[in-house]
């Protein structure tokens, strides 16, 4: 077997896609609701394409279709504000993808409430998890889109979703919105924590170790799982009264888990 990584062949579980669909595996960062205003009205957008683009000075772009409404008011106004919704705005933030402010006053069709920003004049939509105030240094159209570069003026969050550098997991209602396609969205569930190998540490062996870890962890969670499922399906069986609030799984299983759906007809279920 060859050690030149240009002559080993592709893994045989790949599987090509379109290149169209690269923007896609890009998915699954925060979704912002992009506000702007021009000529005294103010837009607001559901927005999944952005990113950072410099710390010193703090610079942040916006990728938007250049036919969007949204794009002109941005290239008059020289202004934008990033506000993350919560859980809460989850069918809002659908909605407003559907419709063009052009015609309509999208933030008074559904009824969003703001607030007056810091350093620019575009609105702030309340009740979001943190918002971001920019003013536009550079306009560069690219294909179909206009990259929008806004060097930030102000950051504002609110601390129940975002403390010590980071995106909190407490109630889900604060944690902000993941766009992952579609009308798909997700939000933070749990922290996983990365441990390094040290200067001294063999790096590929303390990787290799890390990975064991990780599966053997995902064995003992199997294993428990088929467990509380054998001791569920016996007390639903012999008609006793089950507590699934309980149990860390959900049942009944879902058709992804690759299990049977249980009968829980002959049982009296709590919690479920």
């Amino acid at each position: 077997m060859t050690s030149d990584p240009l002559l080993q062949p592709p893994p045989d579980n790949l599987e090509d896609r379109p290149v169209a669909e690269a923007s896609r595996l890009l998915m699954g960062g925060p979704t912002v609701l992009v506000t702007t205003t021009w000529r005294g009205k103010a837009n607001v957008m559901p927005l999944a394409w952005h990113t950072p683009l410099s710390s010193k000075p703090p610079v942040i772009g916006i990728s938007v279709e250049q036919s969007r409404h949204s794009a002109e008011m941005i290239s008059h106004a020289q202004e934008f504000a990033l506000n993350f919704p919560k859980r809460p705005y989850l069918h809002h933030v659908q909605y407003l993808g559907a419709l063009s402010g052009e015609h309509i006053d999208k933030i008074d069709a559904v009824q969003l409430a703001t607030f007056a920003p810091t350093t620019i004049t575009s609105p702030l939509i309340a009740d979001c998890a943190a918002w971001i105030e920019c003013q536009v240094v550079e306009a560069v159209p690219i294909g179909d889109h206009i990259l929008f570069a806004g060097l930030v003026t102000a950051v504002h969050v609110d601390p129940r979703s975002y403390a010590d550098g980071r995106w909190s997991l407490g109630e889900e209602e604060h944690r902000p919105l993941h766009f992952v396609g579609g009308n798909i969205y997700s939000s933070l569930s749990h922290v996983l924590e990365a441990r390094v190998p040290r200067d001294f540490e063999a790096p590929e062996r303390i990787l290799r170790e890390r990975i064991e870890e990780e599966l053997e962890l995902t064995r003992e969670a199997r294993e428990r799982r088929e467990e509380q499922m054998g001791l569920l399906e016996r007390e639903i069986e012999r008609g006793n009264v089950v507590d699934v609030t309980a149990l860390e799984m959900p049942v009944p299983p879902s058709a992804n888990d690759g299990e049977p759906p249980l009968d829980l007809s002959k049982g009296f279920i709590l919690g479920g």
